[in-house]
Parts: structure tokens; C-alpha cells; sequence
């Protein structure tokens, strides 16, 4: 049997701390490519950057890239064996699954009633006991509804007067100009 194989995926996470240009950069750099190639990496989603590795060098370059302040991980690559995928013929079975092994529940204590049989007997519940002797029904369309009267405001307007359209009624006092002699003040500049 061969050795465990190892992959490395990013999916653009960076370490804590960094900038993003700075880390395209550098893991430009590590990669011996340019920042337009590796923008992949930045994507969000999870991209294998290195595959078939053994367990140590997949950890080493996991170190080197997360120096470079990109997160990555280390995965176990799946076996060859399993990895073997073809397509089957029209018709064929292609779900492989083995049945389930049956379930061990007991069910000697059940027992099946005839269709349409009651299961649980309904409780009864209590009738409320409401007191509603003060209620009574009214006629159809007859107003139940007891309204008060509101009495008329008792408003004495005979001091009003209406103005003409368009005529000015406030009264405007004159306002009396402050004798201030300001000759001898002298304005600080404000800094």
C-alpha cells in the first residue's frame, strides 16, 4: 500500500494583521508567478494549491504560505482506489449501497386497532361558566350603542371681525434705535 498523500487548499482567507495586496505579493513571490496568477487563491473559494505530498512537506508548505499571510490547510488526498469514477451503461444499477440491516425494536406489545376505531377516548371539557345575565341582543340594525350628548360650546364671538382679502392686520410698534457711542471699544482678533 502506498503512503498517505496530502493536499494543501486556500480559499483567500488571510492571517490576522495583514493587507491584501502585501499578501497577493508575497505569495506571489512564493509561488516564483506573478500577482495576476495567484488571484485565484483570493476568490473564496477553497482552490488545491499543492497536491500529492507527503505529510512533512505538506506541512511545510503550509507554514510558508501562512508566513505569507494566507491561510491554508493540509488534507488527506482521498485513495486512487476510490478516486476511480466511470460512467455506467443505460439501464445499469449504479447505487451500490448495501441494504440496511434491519432494526431491532421490540413491537410484541403493540396491537392494531380495526380501521376507524378511537384510539383516545375524548376528555370533556367544562362549559365555562360565564354570568351574561346583564347582556342583552338588540333588533338587527339597531343601534346598542349609548351616545351622550354634547352640549353646544358656549363661544361669545361678537368681538370678532373679518379683515378684507388681502389687508394687513398686525400692529407694528416702532422700534427705537440704541444710542451706543462705539468709538472708544476695541475688537481683540479671535484666534
Amino acid at each position: 500500500m502506498s503512503e498517505q498523500q496530502f493536499q494543501i487548499l486556500v480559499n483567500g482567507t488571510l492571517t490576522e494583521g495583514v493587507q491584501l495586496e502585501h499578501v497577493k505579493q508575497n505569495v506571489a513571490t512564493l509561488f516564483k508567478t506573478s500577482v495576476d496568477k495567484v488571484a485565484p487563491m483570493f476568490s473564496g473559494r477553497k482552490l488545491a494549491v499543492k497536491k500529492g505530498l507527503d505529510k512533512q512537506t505538506a506541512l511545510k508548505y503550509k507554514a510558508a504560505i501562512n508566513n505569507a499571510g494566507l491561510a491554508a490547510t493540509v488534507i488527506a488526498m482521498a485513495d486512487e482506489t476510490t478516486t476511480n469514477i466511470t460512467l455506467a451503461a443505460t439501464g445499469s444499477t449504479i447505487d451500490y449501497t448495501p441494504a440496511a440491516a434491519p432494526a431491532n425494536i421490540d413491537t410484541s406489545d403493540l396491537v392494531m386497532d380495526a380501521a376507524g376505531a378511537t384510539l383516545v377516548e375524548p376528555s370533556t371539557i367544562p362549559e365555562p361558566d360565564i354570568d351574561t345575565h346583564q347582556i342583552s341582543i338588540g333588533s338587527v340594525g339597531e343601534d346598542v350603542m349609548q351616545y351622550e350628548a354634547i352640549p353646544d360650546a358656549d363661544i361669545n364671538t361678537d368681538n370678532l371681525s373679518m379683515a378684507e382679502v388681502g389687508e394687513d392686520i398686525m400692529t407694528y410698534e416702532k422700534v427705537i434705535s440704541a444710542d451706543i457711542d462705539t468709538r472708544h471699544l476695541k475688537l481683540d482678533s479671535i484666534t
